[in-house]
C-alpha cells in the first residue's frame, strides 16, 4: 500500500451506522463507573474473537500509524483509544478504506478504563503526542505518571513494550525521569532517548509539529 494512501485523509466523510458499529465502541465515564461489566474486557478474544497478540494506542487521534501497523501485521490485533470523536471518525474511515478486520476504536478516556484492563493482555502500548498540560495547575491531569506505569506493569506481557513520543522537551524529560526511576522497565535502545521518527507513516500530530520545525523526542521501554 503506497504511503500516500495512508496520508490522504484530511477530513472524515459522513459515516454510515454499519461502519460505526463495526469499528467503534463508546465508553462514557458514567457508564464505566456505574457498571463496567457491560463492556468487553481489554483483550483480543472479546473484541476480535481470537487470541492474537493485542496492541493499544492511548490517544490514537486519526490513527494513521495504528492503521498502518494493522495493515502490516494482520496476525496482530490493535485498539485505539481517544476522547475526540471527530478524530476517531477519520480513523474509522481509514480502517474501512483499508478493509482492516484487526482494529477497533474506543471513544473513551483511558484514565477511566481501569476496570476493563486485565493482566498480561497487551503486547505493546503506544503513547504518542499526549496532551502535555504545561500549565502548573493542570499537570496533575497528565496521563503519564506512576499510576500509569503501575497499570502497564500489570497489563503488559513479559517483555511487552511502551513507546512514547512528543514534541515538548520539558514534558518528555519529565516522563523520561519517571520511567528511568522504575526498575520494572528497561530501555530497548542504547541511547538515553531517541530523536525523530522515520517510520513509513507519520501521524497527523507528527506531521503538524515537524512541519513547524519542532523536534520529536521519543523512547521505548520494555517490561522486565
Amino acid at each position: 500500500m503506497p504511503r500516500r494512501t495512508f496520508l490522504r485523509f484530511t477530513r472524515a466523510q459522513l459515516l454510515d451506522q454499519e461502519l460505526i458499529t463495526r469499528y467503534l465502541l463508546s465508553l462514557s465515564p458514567e457508564q464505566l463507573h456505574r457498571d463496567s461489566s457491560v463492556f468487553p474486557k481489554m483483550a483480543s478474544r472479546p473484541f476480535f474473537g481470537n487470541d492474537a497478540p493485542l496492541e493499544l494506542e492511548v490517544g490514537c487521534g486519526s490513527a494513521e500509524q495504528l492503521c498502518h501497523l494493522a495493515h502490516q501485521l494482520p496476525g496482530c490485533n490493535f485498539i485505539g483509544v481517544d476522547i475526540a470523536r471527530k478524530s476517531l471518525e477519520k480513523a474509522i474511515e481509514l480502517a474501512a478504506r483499508l478493509e482492516l478486520s484487526n482494529i477497533k476504536f474506543l471513544h473513551a478516556d483511558f484514565q477511566h478504563m481501569t476496570p476493563l484492563l486485565i493482566p498480561q493482555s497487551l503486547q505493546a502500548v503506544y503513547l504518542h503526542f499526549p496532551d502535555p498540560h504545561l500549565k502548573p495547575k493542570c499537570r496533575k491531569r497528565r496521563i503519564f505518571n506512576q499510576a500509569f506505569l503501575d497499570t502497564l506493569d500489570s497489563t503488559l506481557v513479559p517483555s511487552g513494550t511502551l513507546s512514547v513520543m512528543t514534541d515538548v522537551e520539558e514534558f518528555f524529560l519529565d516522563m523520561l525521569q519517571i520511567i528511568e526511576a522504575d526498575p520494572r522497565f528497561i530501555k530497548t535502545h542504547p541511547e538515553r532517548y531517541l530523536i525523530g521518527f522515520s517510520g513509513t507513516v507519520r501521524s497527523h500530530f507528527q506531521r503538524l509539529w515537524e512541519d513547524y520545525g519542532e523536534t520529536i523526542y521519543r523512547f521505548e521501554y520494555r517490561k522486565r
